[in-house]
């Protein structure tokens, strides 16, 4: 078979990970980062939200700067909301900043090392 200019090896040469690995977007300051940067905060298939530090467990995900101040503008602005797909109430929201703040320390400590 003749190859074209619309071969599929076109497309897959475009798809290679970049050299610092997968890139993922912060939803509250829409800053591009490497996957192992961000926090992964998941909404699980029962509906319960929690921080998911190494990105593996099921259910529906949004990325998210280890930054306490980008994950108060997340919520501030209903970003996470709409990209989980859930409201979030105050107490949920609280839980969610412990979470994140202990996830920053860990973060921290990861790149130091």
């Amino acid at each position: 078979m003749k190859r074209t200019g619309r071969s599929s090896e076109a497309r897959r040469s475009a798809t290679v990970a970049s050299p610092a690995g997968p890139q993922r977007t912060c939803v509250a300051c829409r800053a591009v980062r490497p996957k192992r940067d961000l926090v992964r905060i998941v909404r699980s298939p029962s509906g319960e939200l929690s921080v998911d530090l190494r990105g593996k467990v099921a259910g529906r995900g949004a990325y998210c700067d280890p930054d306490p101040a980008c994950l108060e503008r997340g919520l501030r602005d209903g970003a996470l909301a709409r990209a989980l797909e859930v409201t979030i109430d105050a107490d949920t929201a609280g839980r969610l900043g412990q979470q994140m703040a202990e996830a920053a320390k860990i973060r921290r400590t990861e790149r130091t090392t």
